[in-house]
């Protein structure tokens, strides 16, 4: 057993690890890019990774206590100490830390690098694992297998399922084309709406007609004059999926999609959303029409845990020289959102570019660079005990939903 080491020890063993597993990581990387498969249809993504998952010593593969998610798994890790480690650590019960990991693709394929997020959590947890063994450190590491990121909400089914009920601390890694640790990721709702008419001749007869395109461009208009009075924070964008079948028919049904995005969830329920709908409502009021709608889960915003991002900023500028500069420049910018917020109140891509760059060397090296920083949190959440107290003090201060989101 190896008590106290310096950091400069940890990070070479953590290092000297992940390099022996970069081969296997890089074939399943390489695998999941090959066979790209939309949320909640991750089947080749989940038999691959928790096979290759059951192949190694000490670690438990169950599936989600959410049924319906196939796709989904948790992979655990038990680690007690074999001296008194555990007092010397101050811990009074055994820390449980998560990483998440997710591998639905996109219907161009990997173009958001999940390929890359799924080793990424595979490496840091696995990574921890050999930590934890190697000095003796009393830990529960748990690696969650999430389907579904890409608008489908898996990571909360999860946690409605209590999934993350005993986590203490959770973390991944995403990949883009720039180094942030304290980035803003919005809170976000997905609104699908249909209007619903009377078809009529646009020529001859009009006045028979009840027009669903006035309803779905009426909404869309009183959207447009809503932006002059949202916060500069908030974000409304949508389209129009289905406008009509030919220009001389007055069109008896359309369709639109609309997303909704703020800072923070609570103002996102309880301000935001309603005045949106509102606006949706007038569209078919104004044109008699009638109208349905639906909302996917929302996803929080993501919340930066300050202690435990200072400790991977630390790690990225001594590892490999990575400044990530002032956390309110990094702030000042959205980045879309993710229900990785979700986890934590319990770049530029999507593109062609970036779909060919996830299958790269250079991707898979920089991928496993970060994942070494990333396991140092991890080390030090196991061994710092005042880092743990900072942290759930830091959590503590986030308000908590008072309700369920909204539904349309």
């Amino acid at each position: 057993m190896v008590a106290h080491a310096d950091l400069d020890t940890v990070r070479s063993a953590a290092k000297e690890f992940i390099e022996t597993i970069s081969a296997e990581l890089r074939e399943l990387s390489l695998q999941l890019h090959a066979h790209p498969e939309e949320g909640f249809n991750e089947y080749f993504a989940h038999r691959l990774i928790t096979e290759y998952l059951a192949r190694k010593p000490h670690i438990h593969v169950a599936p989600s206590k959410d049924k319906t998610m196939v796709t989904a798994f948790v992979a655990t890790f038990d680690h007690s100490a074999s001296s008194a480690g555990g007092a010397s650590y101050g811990q009074d019960a055994m820390t449980t830390i998560g990483f998440c990991s997710e591998y639905d693709a996109l219907p161009m394929g990997h173009a958001c690098g999940h390929n890359l997020i799924a080793i990424s959590g595979i490496g840091a947890f696995l990574a921890a694992t050999h930590l934890a063994e190697h000095f003796d450190l009393p830990v529960r590491l748990k690696l969650f297998g999430t389907p579904g990121e890409e608008g489908k909400g898996g990571k909360i089914n999860m946690i409605n399922a209590g999934d993350f009920a005993d986590v203490d601390f959770a973390m991944m890694l995403h990949p883009g084309n720039i180094d942030l640790a304290y980035p803003t990721y919005l809170a976000s709702m997905h609104i699908d709406v249909e209007y619903f008419g009377k078809e009529a001749h646009a020529a001859s007869s009009p006045w028979d007609g009840v027009n669903a395109l006035d309803a779905v461009v009426t909404a869309f208009n009183a959207i447009a004059h809503l932006r002059q009075q949202i916060l500069p924070t908030d974000r409304i964008h949508g389209v129009i999926t289905h406008g009509g079948a030919a220009p001389n028919i007055i069109p008896a049904y359309t369709r639109a999609e609309v997303m909704v995005r703020s800072e923070r969830q609570d103002h996102l329920q309880e301000n935001l959303f309603p005045r949106v709908m509102a606006c949706l409502e007038s569209g078919a009021a104004a044109a008699g029409c009638t109208m349905k709608s639906g909302t996917e889960p929302m996803y929080a915003d993501v919340v930066t845990n300050v202690p435990m991002t200072d400790v991977y900023a630390r790690e990225l500028l001594v590892q490999i020289g990575v400044d990530v500069g002032d956390p309110h420049e990094q702030r000042s910018v959205s980045r879309g959102s993710t229900d990785m917020g979700n986890v934590c109140y319990v770049a530029e891509i999507h593109s062609e570019e970036f779909l060919a760059h996830a299958k790269t060397q250079e991707a898979h090296d920089k991928t496993l660079q970060r994942v070494a920083c990333l396991v140092m949190v991890a080390y030090s959440l196991m061994t710092d005990a005042d880092l743990r107290s900072r942290a759930r003090a830091e959590f503590a201060k986030v308000p908590k939903p008072t309700h369920d989101a909204p539904a349309a």
